[in-house]
């Protein structure tokens, strides 16, 4: 497959990755869960699709969201998504590689659009870092929603398994 050239660099997401998660937060009781991405390129297009979904520890389905990453000049990061609960979510940010070849990716600028109907998130933050040989990641996701400020929310070890 021809993968456009801002998307070289991160042909190592696609595939599917694939762990454990907890998650928290002060309106609602801390759980578990299995998180599964899936990254795919379409031939010469400048972004990558994501998929996501969570399971509760039984199986059953817990969230969902879809979008592209957009890898952009510079290490230039945007992520585009779309939840089913009425957000829509527009993140920026940077990819920098650590002195031990991890890959760290920060989406500290973010936009968030709730439909009249959803819970309100104000704010959000996105955090990856990659392991050196790029089979694991560790991921950290923040949110300001319902009136609370901003403070962590999830936090889940995905591999990658495909």
């Amino acid at each position: 497959m021809s993968l456009h050239e801002l998307v070289e660099p991160y042909e190592f997401l696609i595939g599917t990755w694939q762990g454990q998660g907890r998650g928290h937060y002060p309106t609602i009781e801390s759980f578990e869960y299995t998180e599964t991405i899936t990254f795919s390129a379409v031939p010469g297009k400048p972004f990558l699709r994501y998929a996501q979904k969570t399971t509760n520890p039984d199986g059953a389905p817990m969230h969902t969201e879809v979008g592209y990453f957009r890898p952009r000049e510079s290490g230039h990061i945007e992520f585009v998504l779309a939840q089913p609960m009425g957000q829509s979510e527009l993140l920026e940010g940077t990819a920098t590689v650590n002195d031990d070849g991890s890959l760290t990716i920060v989406l500290g600028y973010s936009e968030i659009h709730n439909s009249t109907t959803a819970k309100l998130v104000e704010q959000t933050a996105r955090h990856y870092v990659f392991t050196p040989d790029r089979t694991a990641v560790h991921h950290e996701f923040d949110m300001a929603a319902v009136g609370e400020q901003m403070q962590n929310h999830l936090v889940a070890d995905l591999h990658k398994i495909v």
